[in-house]
């Protein structure tokens, strides 16, 4: 059982590339904490991105759930990121989506090197890319993730959080395409309109050509 909502589990192999939606910045913590207990008990290396407020709230779950957090981040098991700079470009400025995605994969290399033997990250994306990134970077993004991810078994357990009161509402019905397990709500969801991500990669890179020529 490694994802876990309101007492319903799912498990979720490596590779896995989850979406949650949300629309309380506060449903974001329990539902990390209860992944990456279990990723830190299983030798596993985990990442939580967010504002200040989500990242001490998420040290409180994972206390409550008799993790040693200060123990877990003086190991450099759990990486905990307050600042959004990190992850974005031109001095924390611009968003890019294969910038993102190849941190990522540094995050793996590293944490392989060091002896973990997979990792877990969670991020809040409507945090991380507030008045930096457009609907096309951000699936752009997915797409390029699950391809990695799931299609190459990654040794990586990703949730990716999103506030859908801020979304496009044709934007969230692409981001669920994206995902073959979402979290709504108190609910989990497999998606049967999941779909071929290395295929819808090519149809933005397709659509991008198209306008470039119409310039």
């Amino acid at each position: 059982m490694d994802l876990s909502v309101e007492g319903k589990s799912e498990r979720v192999p490596p590779g896995s590339h989850i979406c949650q939606l949300y629309s309380k910045v506060t449903e974001i913590p329990g539902v990390t904490a209860r992944l990456m207990r279990v990723g830190l008990a299983v030798s596993e290396k985990c990442l939580f991105a967010a504002a200040p407020a989500q990242v001490k709230e998420l040290r409180e779950e994972l206390r409550k759930l008799q993790v040693d957090v200060d123990y877990a981040i003086e190991t450099g098991q759990l990486v905990l990121y307050e600042e959004r700079e990190f992850f974005l470009v031109a001095n924390g400025k611009r968003f890019d989506p294969y910038f993102l995605l190849s941190s990522h994969q540094t995050f793996i290399a590293q944490a392989l090197r060091e002896g973990w033997k997979a990792v877990r990250i969670s991020i809040d994306m409507t945090w991380l890319l507030k008045d930096v990134a457009t609907p096309e970077q951000i699936l752009k993004y997915e797409a390029a993730s699950d391809a990695v991810f799931t299609f190459q078994t990654a040794p990586i357990i990703a949730l990716m959080h999103y506030d859908h009161s801020k979304l496009q509402p044709s934007l969230v019905v692409e981001l669920l395409k994206l995902h073959p397990i979402s979290v709504v709500g108190k609910y989990i969801k497999r998606n049967p309109f999941y779909l071929n991500s290395e295929q819808y990669m090519l149809k933005i890179l397709r659509i991008n050509k198209e306008k470039n020529k119409e310039q």
